[in-house]
């Protein structure tokens, strides 16, 4: 059941002067200005986990980073088809979270970014750049929902936890590649604004732990991103290079870029 209160926000955006697009915008641009739209949003942690059967949940009233990036995902790629309706932009975000679009039970949500990007690169006009821009293979075990089940309830499930296993599995077995911090210097310049920023993390189990939008401040990259700190949606006023470094435990970051077709249908 839709809230009403995000029925009004998407009303209010696919209203509002961020659909002015000019010919030479990219996808990123498209991207960026439908993340900027939300800038002061706030902040809020599982919101598409619900008691009952898994189903699709929209809110656009409160983000956690990777809602964020979903959603406004969802609304430029709907933007693109010409076809600004609430149903149209609900099947695209199914389309996104979901395995091949399809719900069929808590594992076949999208929860590791890698699984992510992986579904979005199989039509959801979503393209891994990392290998393209310089970046290094990597191979990683992904297990911490599995060694971490009682954070997460509807694991409690016997079959759905087997699942979920397989699923860790199979992402384990795929090679991956990161663009490594320690080599800033080297890869900076190729970031695009509006490219998907995936950072990557020591954490045993984990892929990556945080996730952003790409913009540039005189020059230098920025993270447009919702902030648990700051406690809403915002572009962080250190450089990407510095937000890195904050943590020993960021080791780098994935990059994924929207590819829409060329030529924009008539709106």
């Amino acid at each position: 059941m839709t809230n009403p209160k995000d029925l009004e926000i998407f009303q209010s955006f696919i209203g509002a002067d961020w659909q002015e697009q000019a010919a030479k915008d990219t996808p990123g641009d498209i991207l960026l200005r439908a993340c900027r739209y939300f800038l002061g949003t706030p902040y809020e942690e599982k919101t598409l986990d619900a008691p009952g059967p898994e189903g699709l949940i929209i809110n656009l009233r409160a983000f956690d980073c990777f809602t964020l990036v979903e959603n406004c995902c969802a609304l430029a790629i709907m933007h693109h088809t010409g076809k600004d309706s609430f149903a149209n932009f609900a099947a695209i975000l199914r389309s996104l979270r979901y395995r091949d679009g399809v719900i069929k039970g808590y594992p076949s949500r999208l929860h590791y970014f890698s699984d992510w990007l992986q579904n979005s690169e199989g039509g959801g006009g979503i393209r891994d750049m990392t290998q393209a821009l310089g970046g290094r293979s990597s191979q990683k075990v992904l297990n911490y929902m599995t060694t971490h089940s009682e954070l997460y309830p509807p694991l409690q499930d016997p079959a759905a936890c087997r699942q979920m296993i397989a699923i860790e599995r199979r992402l384990s077995e795929t090679h991956r590649y990161l663009l490594p911090k320690g080599e800033i210097s080297s890869w900076e310049g190729r970031i695009e604004e509006g490219d998907i920023l995936a950072i990557t993390t020591d954490q045993e189990g984990l892929d990556v732990c945080h996730v952003g939008i790409a913009v540039r401040l005189d020059g230098r990259l920025h993270l447009l991103h919702a902030s648990q700190q700051a406690g809403q949606v915002i572009v962080s006023p250190e450089t990407l290079v510095d937000y890195l470094h904050q943590s020993p435990h960021r080791t780098g970051i994935m990059v994924a870029r929207l590819a829409l077709p060329q030529g924009n249908p008539e709106r």
